[in-house]
């Protein structure tokens, strides 16, 4: 914008010496007509095309300026449309990026529930661990209390056979002797 701020008060300079050398080259003309019949027509006619040849230099120059004012408004034009598209893509960027922030916020927070649930079940599970491997022993301890306590009454019952055969032996010894008579 400066630059075509600058170049507007460059051209707008130049068209004023455009009209202000028009306006001398009419007044020379002027005087020149005037001065043509006292002087000669050669020296009259060097002036002109002087005068002429500057006014096609500055003409010359004002057009490159206009030619080089309109490729810079082109590339303008071509920049504010290349800004637009940008800002268009950006915005959808920006808009996809807000969108995949907030999904990602929630499986944020749905996988810190779900940590919190599993440390939760977590301890639960070694609660249970816990109490399963104190019923556990528990359990083995009754169960070889019962083995101890099942294991001594087959050795009472043992015992009590054994005696009682040993007393039924001895009590046929005793018969056969009755029935014998006593006799060893």
């Amino acid at each position: 914008d400066a630059l075509i701020k600058e170049r507007k008060a460059l051209i707008a300079d130049l068209v004023k010496q455009v009209v202000q050398l028009e306006k001398k080259i009419v007044k020379q003309r002027d005087t020149t007509w005037r001065m043509l019949e006292a002087k000669s027509h050669k020296h009259l006619q060097k002036k002109i095309e002087v005068l002429e040849m500057n006014l096609n230099h500055i003409t010359v120059r004002y057009n490159t300026i206009m030619t080089r004012n309109n490729k810079l408004r082109e590339e303008t034009v071509s920049m504010q449309i290349q800004k637009a598209i940008y800002d268009n893509s950006y915005w959808k960027l920006e808009k996809s990026l807000v969108q995949q922030n907030k999904l990602l916020d929630a499986a944020i927070e749905q996988a810190t529930e779900d940590y919190e649930q599993w440390m939760e079940d977590l301890g639960r599970i070694s609660d249970i661990r816990d109490v399963r491997y104190r019923e556990t022993i528990q359990y083995n301890i009754r169960v070889l209390e019962r083995k101890c306590a099942l294991h001594q009454e087959t050795r009472l019952k043992n015992f009590f056979l054994s005696k009682c055969a040993d007393l039924s032996g001895l009590k046929e010894r005793a018969k056969q002797r009755e029935g014998t008579g006593g006799e060893f």
